[in-house]
């Protein structure tokens, strides 16, 4: 999938782009359809949720299914070509980022410590996110670290467990986060913080520069075994960039 900022300029600019790309559909029912891309039911929908400064808003996944569903709804007979779209197969001008590598392809959350593991990585960047320590832009970090040391936050997992989160510039506009559960004080700010850091601890780098997507390091994950199927079961969606991609050296 690709994201885009709930703001008016790149919405307007993509909006432009479906249609000199899709002809045949009238621009209300494209209007529409980038609204349902997007998860809400009307464009007025849509409207109602841009509220404060369009650089405090969230990047948002379009979902290309939705779109074209709701294209067919207003009664286009779409051709072989035009049920191709996707949102990701717009050039490097358009107002979208990225959030699937071609290594993305290529990588599979199989196993109950792959799905513990990025279950605990999304939860930890959307909470970082929420508090508005850095967004998906590039270079956009807003939290302080002049200690060179991560910068720590706390959340509360959807099961109610502690969760301590450690965020730094990593370069090249990348962030690096660590999180732990059930934390124990600040070791979760070192990449080698293990059990020393909570009773389950993981790390990631969050790709930023060409894109938005978490590049997939679950092989330095520990945690409890106990807790191992609590975290492989928790319902984690990433907020406007995705879940997987081989690290960049």
């Amino acid at each position: 999938m690709a994201a885009i900022p709930l703001a008016k300029a790149p919405l307007a600019a993509l909006k432009k782009l479906v249609l000199d790309d899709l002809i045949q559909v009238k621009s209300s029912h494209v209007t529409e359809a980038l609204a349902a891309a997007l998860g809400f039911r009307t464009h007025a929908a849509l409207q109602a949720a841009m509220t404060g400064p369009e650089e405090e808003r969230p990047f948002v996944l379009l979902d290309t299914d939705s779109f074209l569903d709701r294209i067919r709804s207003f009664g286009y007979e779409l051709s072989a070509e035009d049920a191709r779209f996707d949102f990701e197969l717009f050039g490097g001008d358009a107002p979208i980022v990225r959030t699937m590598p071609s290594s993305a392809f290529d990588i599979e959350y199989k196993t109950a410590r792959d799905r513990a593991w990025r279950n605990l990585m999304v939860l930890g960047v959307n909470a970082a996110l929420d508090q508005r320590l850095f967004s998906l832009r590039p270079g956009d970090d807003r939290f302080d670290d002049t200690l060179r040391r991560g910068h720590l936050f706390d959340f509360v997992l959807p099961n109610g467990l502690p969760a301590r989160g450690s965020v730094a510039t990593a370069g090249f506009d990348e962030l690096a986060l660590h999180v732990a559960v059930n934390p124990k004080g600040e070791n979760v700010r070192f990449h080698s913080g293990g059990f020393s850091a909570g009773d389950a601890f993981g790390t990631t780098w969050l790709e930023r520069r060409n894109g938005a997507w978490l590049q997939s390091t679950p092989d330095g994950f520990r945690c409890r075994k106990a807790l191992l199927p609590v975290l492989a079961e928790l319902d984690a969606q990433p907020r406007g960039y995705g879940d997987r991609g081989k690290l960049i050296m």
